[in-house]
């Protein structure tokens, strides 16, 4: 849920920022107050949208989707009702109506579009729902979704500067835009650079906390590699979307929100083109009426499920490492990241596996004497752990009985 939410922090900040930094005396600048003035005075809005997605690869015929999304929401408390609905000629993506509805960090979703889902991911037997709508709960990390809430990610996204002119017009109430290949490129790579150095600021928008915060020097050596990594990469992007655009037709008044837009994108690969036209009026007040029948997951629970689905067990404990028996390899599993590594693993004549003491000593922590000896995996039971073998992953896993936050600290030291 949360990484959900940080993509779209992402999204909306990096097409924010083509007019949020213009000057205030253009045709963008207006705009962009333009904007900021609905944001800030509309108590409620109203709308609905057209959108053709078609997507064309080399020698196949041409995917088209058609999407109409009706929605309603308040602006003050950031709760919205969706409807969406998605036609298209493949009879094997017949996708059912989709009726979203958020609460702060919280979304809901109706059971028939879950169902769908799980069912392309074959874990329909996995999900019995009987209930009308599922709710993926946001928890105290995800931030609380308000009117503030969005005026700081505007804010945000108000300091980034752009190297180009942005080619916007106006008339009367009417704003065109126009963004060509290389200004997406453009517009990526500054995003990027201005996210790294804002990293603490921008972490601190999506719910999330840095463990420790960069220094001065550390931003600007991240900076400098990816300058030296990733930006020599944009160019090889920008000769690949050559030809790709981007343009805007939008209307303001104080009481409705017009827009057109296209999207074309153009690779070796294929095209996507995106064509949207939307109309909001807005209202005086919303006031959302949830649903009684409601399943509730947790993000704990999303987890197993999704762990469920790919074979390794939900319960136990936390799931810490993983040793690969047939590959030589060790995952360790913490809550942001897996780091793989190699481990000697030997099996014996019974079917019992070995590593040396040494290795446990450095991947655990165990309170032993670093030596080459072997120990029997298993003893690991005997410092906190708790063995499990799963056969159908062929792979044994550990379980960390002490708290997790406790295992990190653990690991911290160990990597070290």
């Amino acid at each position: 849920m949360k990484r959900v939410l940080v993509a779209l922090i992402l999204v909306l900040a990096m097409f924010s920022t083509t007019i949020a930094s213009a000057a205030p005396e253009t045709p963008a600048g207006e705009y962009w107050a333009d904007l900021k003035a609905m944001y800030e005075e509309w108590t409620a809005m109203e709308g609905e949208s057209d959108m053709k997605i078609t997507i064309a690869v080399p020698e196949e015929e041409p995917m088209v989707f058609d999407v109409n999304v009706k929605s309603v929401g308040n602006m003050e408390n950031m709760t919205t009702s969706m409807e969406i609905v998605v036609t298209t000629e493949d009879p094997e993506l017949q996708i059912p109506l989709i009726h979203m509805m958020t609460v702060g960090g919280d979304i809901y979703l109706n059971t028939e579009i879950i169902k769908f889902i799980a069912e392309k991911m074959e874990m329909e037997e996995m999900v019995q729902i009987e209930e009308d709508y599922v709710m993926l709960q946001g928890g105290e990390e995800v931030p609380q979704f308000n009117k503030q809430y969005l005026m700081d990610v505007l804010e945000f996204v108000e300091n980034m500067e752009l190297d180009f002119e942005l080619d916007m017009t106006k008339e009367g109430n009417t704003y065109t835009l126009n963004i060509d290949s290389d200004q997406l490129v453009d517009l990526f790579d500054t995003y990027m650079k201005f996210s790294l150095e804002n990293s603490a600021e921008l972490m601190e928008l999506s719910g999330q906390e840095m463990e420790m915060e960069l220094t001065e020097e550390e931003i600007q050596e991240a900076l400098a590699m990816y300058e030296e990594v990733f930006a020599p990469m944009l160019e090889t992007a920008r000769e690949a979307i050559k030809g790709s655009y981007y343009n805007q037709v939008t209307t303001i008044t104080d009481e409705e929100y017009d827009e057109e837009a296209k999207l074309y994108v153009t690779t070796p690969m294929g095209e996507i083109i995106v064509e949207m036209v939307s109309t909001t009026v807005r209202l005086d007040d919303y006031t959302l009426e949830l649903p009684e029948s409601v399943k509730i997951y947790t993000q704990e629970d999303l987890t197993n499920l999704l762990m469920g689905s790919m074979g390794l067990p939900v319960e136990g404990g936390n799931l810490a490492a993983m040793l690969d028996v047939d590959q030589d390899m060790y995952m360790i599993i913490t809550e942001t990241e897996v780091i793989q590594g190699e481990v000697e693993i030997t099996i014996s004549q019974e079917g019992l596996s070995y590593m040396s003491i040494k290795d446990a000593v450095e991947i655990f922590g165990v309170e032993m004497e670093p030596s080459d000896e072997l120990m029997h995996i298993r003893e690991l039971d005997n410092h906190g752990f708790d063995i499990k073998w799963n056969e159908q992953l062929r792979m044994i896993e550990v379980y960390v009985e002490m708290p997790e936050p406790a295992f990190e600290e653990l690991l911290e030291e160990t990597v070290e």
